[in-house]
């Protein structure tokens, strides 16, 4: 089954209920909704585009297809959909992965110091 939710208004409540995380964006840099997928312990299927194959985890990069190929889209989430036990590792390493690098107060502390260091400022 596929469930194309729309727009939700809290997200977080709802991305633990998906079993894979597929997204087919023509054009990224960022995606924030990548990071919750990942926290959340889910593994992401997706284009390479913008910064998202050096986002997910080094078990996930299998499974991020070159731009525009559709089928490998297609069949990365047939591998992952075949496979609970795939996907719960998977999973698990974009969850440490989101928690070791994206996690929200290491960002902003790590921007702090990037940017005091860049003014020439002591914290």
């Amino acid at each position: 089954r596929v469930h194309v939710p729309g727009p939700v208004s809290d997200p977080a409540r709802v991305i633990g209920l998906f079993d894979i995380f597929a997204l087919s964006s023509d054009s990224e840099q960022f995606p924030l909704s990548l990071v919750e997928a990942m926290a959340a312990g889910l593994p992401v299927v997706a284009p390479a585009v913008g910064d998202i194959a050096d986002m997910v985890s080094e078990a996930n990069a299998e499974f991020i297809a070159p731009p525009g190929n559709e089928e490998e889209l297609r069949m990365a989430l047939v591998q992952l959909a075949v496979s609970k036990d795939l996907r719960r590792e998977v999973g698990e390493a974009n969850r440490a992965k989101a928690v070791a690098q994206f996690d929200e107060a290491k960002m902003v502390a790590t921007y702090r110091r990037l940017y005091a260091s860049a003014m020439g400022l002591e914290l």
